[in-house]
């Protein structure tokens, strides 16, 4: 499994990106809270940051995110319910789901976070891509799974695609209480969990790892390593500033028979 790759942009930008989505023609991205000069880079919607990032800088933001995936890409985003819907773009903002797949070169797929997991995963074999956003309820409902059922339904096999996990709160860092614990043994994740004498913790990475493996992913066609946000300046934490903090987004865009696959990143 290949740790994601650090990329710093000019103006200093940093974002993280998986190396065998990129040499198999996906652009794609994991945005960091270090944003352009080193400002915070809250990619939270404009107008409903947690840091009360102003809306003309949020806009401003999102423009430079996008850009980061070459030119004239337009980005696709959902609201997130913590549940298992799979959306097909094109999508609104309204839209309810925690996945989403584009069909063409020119759409960014992309998922907000600040603790749960961002998933991207590209078809080579029919350049399809999808966003994922996984929390605990995510993983327990099974949205990776899910994602890749539409994937597999459009064409693609499984032990053909390539997934990278992003960063997400981490295993010391997740403390849960016993409804947790039961919903990851009912969902048979149970040794994704670390039951302690008080508070018990889950290890949200692994659990995803599971989840693609047991959707059809062979390992090797999974990039990423456990990057905990709660303890790591390059993120930002939910729970680790009881929620003031911004927002992320990862994400990635489908490969087609144009040539822009080629395109080098930005």
């Amino acid at each position: 499994m290949n740790p994601l790759r650090e990329d710093r942009a000019s103006d200093q930008m940093m974002m993280l990106r998986s190396n065998r989505l990129e040499a198999a023609g996906f652009h794609n991205g994991f945005a960091t809270a270090i944003g352009p000069h080193g400002r915070v880079f809250d990619l939270a919607p404009a107008g409903s940051s947690r840091l009360d990032t102003e809306a003309a800088t949020s806009d401003a933001f999102l423009r430079r995110f996008m850009d980061s995936f070459g030119e004239n890409r337009t980005i696709a985003t959902v609201t997130q319910v913590h549940a298992a819907t799979v959306a097909v773009a094109p999508v609104t903002p309204d839209t309810e789901a925690d996945a989403i797949i584009v069909e063409d070169t020119k759409t960014i797929a992309a998922v907000r976070t600040a603790d749960c997991v961002p998933i991207l995963i590209g078809c080579p074999r029919t350049g399809l891509a999808a966003a994922v956003h996984a929390g605990w309820r995510g993983i327990v409902a099974d949205v990776p799974g899910a994602t890749i059922d539409i994937l597999r339904g459009r064409g693609a096999e499984p032990r053909n695609l390539i997934a990278a996990i992003g960063p997400a709160i981490g295993f010391d860092a997740f403390e849960i209480g016993d409804e947790v614990v039961a919903a990851f043994d009912a969902a048979g994740l149970g040794t994704c969990l670390r039951r302690g004498p008080e508070r018990s913790h889950a290890d949200l990475f692994r659990a995803v790892v599971s989840r693609l493996r047991s959707a059809g992913l062979p390992e090797d066609g999974i990039d990423g390593q456990p990057l905990c946000t709660a303890s790591d300046d390059r993120f930002f934490s939910h729970r680790g500033t009881s929620g003031k903090t911004g927002r992320h987004l990862s994400g990635i865009v489908g490969i087609g028979g144009i040539g822009d696959s080629n395109r080098s990143l930005h």
